[in-house]
């Protein structure tokens, strides 16, 4: 199943190898750091989640 990983610029997943970290758990993995946000990014990013939600949902449809 792939999974979308993402996760804001501030705090400790910017400091992780966080995709590496799904990885090791997943086979198709894909995902982003989200810029100018913290733990809330539906709050404090809408539209860049949604820039990344949106093809990825697009993209699963097929599989």
């Amino acid at each position: 199943m792939p999974l979308l990983a993402l996760w804001g610029f501030a705090g400790l997943p910017a400091r992780l190898p966080t995709l590496e970290i799904w990885r090791a758990c997943a086979d198709d993995v894909t995902g982003a750091e989200i810029p100018e946000c913290g733990h809330f990014i539906p709050e404090e990013q809408p539209e860049a989640l949604l820039a990344h939600l949106r093809p990825f949902r697009a993209g699963t449809t097929n599989r």
